[in-house]
């Protein structure tokens, strides 16, 4: 066989079928495996459990377990964006987010969006293909070698609507979960929709406890038809159905995000309408600052409209966060990936 450039992002069965190939026992497969997602080692040579003869021509074979042609950038607060080129030439983009704490990793299900939210850099640029689990667990295992450390928590929440690519989100999942892998607790993990009722459904059936969160923006369905296209297929009627099934089946709360936009769905009656729909939901609310990005129209909303907002929300006793923004400075923040 001919050298590859790297043996990631390989699908699990396709580098079975290298490892066969190269005479060595099928079950060596599943030892690397081990070695790279459940200890996050990248060197064969560490393998210490695979004979040094597989070690060797395993190296021969996969010159490097990582590429090597991505690019990083470190914003002022910690921030770090990762950009992988991917073999059809597209590019994708992920985030690392240190904190005191905690490290959360931002991941990516496509390449672009196909939703087309007015206010995101990632919808802007448009789609072009669903990820593979192999990408992004492949995002993942660039960005703990670029920060030395394990993510405490994941959210599906960077470039592309996580629920229209189910195969590969779940399938990484299950790969983030196993405890024969990184064995993250299914808690730890967070899927952000902008409202694909089929994938609210499926992930209320799935075991764990994967949290749900969900681009909201508006609770009134011209204004968020106008800011989430996908609205006009799940209009609000049918998405809160959905989330009322979801939370009797699963009991666990959801998030509703909110970006709010100057003049557009940052009023007090804006506020008043969504305490009206949060009723008899088990939810928490994320008010998010836009962070703007070049050509797009809208400004983020007045601070004190955003704080007469929230005042809102907490005296009708919805539990409220405003989330900080982080990464703007090398446009990581919410909404400006665009893997260009």
């Amino acid at each position: 066989m001919s050298p590859a450039s790297s043996l990631l992002p390989m699908a699990f069965e396709e580098f079975q079928k290298a490892v066969i190939g190269l005479g060595l026992e099928k079950f060596r497969a599943r030892q690397v495996w081990e070695w790279l997602f459940g200890k996050l080692v990248f060197d064969f040579a560490a393998m210490t459990d695979l004979p040094v003869a597989a070690r060797q021509k395993l190296a021969e074979a996969f010159p490097a377990i990582l590429p090597t042609d991505y690019q990083t950038w470190c914003g002022a607060d910690g921030t770090v964006k990762l950009a992988l080129p991917l073999a059809d030439g597209e590019t994708v983009e992920a985030v690392g987010l240190p904190d005191d704490q905690t490290l959360t990793f931002c991941l990516s299900s496509q390449v672009g969006c196909p939703v087309g939210c007015a206010f995101c850099r990632t919808g802007a640029r448009g789609f072009t293909r669903n990820l593979t689990t192999e990408e992004i667990a492949l995002q993942l295992m660039l960005l703990v070698k670029v920060l030395r450390a394990r993510p405490t928590n994941i959210v599906f929440m960077g470039m592309g609507e996580p629920f229209l690519n189910r195969p590969a989100v779940f399938g990484a999942i299950d790969l983030f979960t196993d405890p024969r892998q990184l064995g993250l607790a299914t808690r730890r993990l967070t899927i952000s929709t902008a409202g694909v009722v089929e994938g609210i459904q499926e992930l209320a059936e799935r075991p764990g406890e994967v949290n749900l969160a969900v681009s909201l923006h508006s609770v009134d369905d011209w204004v968020r038809s106008l800011l989430v296209p996908l609205n006009r297929r799940y209009p609000l009627a049918r998405l809160r159905a959905a989330l009322v099934d979801y939370l009797a089946r699963t009991n666990r709360r959801v998030s509703f995000e909110m970006t709010l936009l100057k003049g557009v769905n940052d009023s007090l009656a804006d506020a008043l309408n969504l305490v009206q729909f949060c009723e008899g939901l088990l939810c928490h609310i994320n008010l998010v600052r836009f962070n703007p990005f070049p050509g797009c129209a809208y400004k983020p909303a007045p601070e004190a409209a955003e704080k007469e907002f929230r005042k809102v929300l907490k005296k009708a006793g919805l539990p409220v966060t405003v989330r900080r923004s982080r990464g703007a400075d090398i446009l990581a923040a919410c909404g400006q990936l665009a893997g260009k």
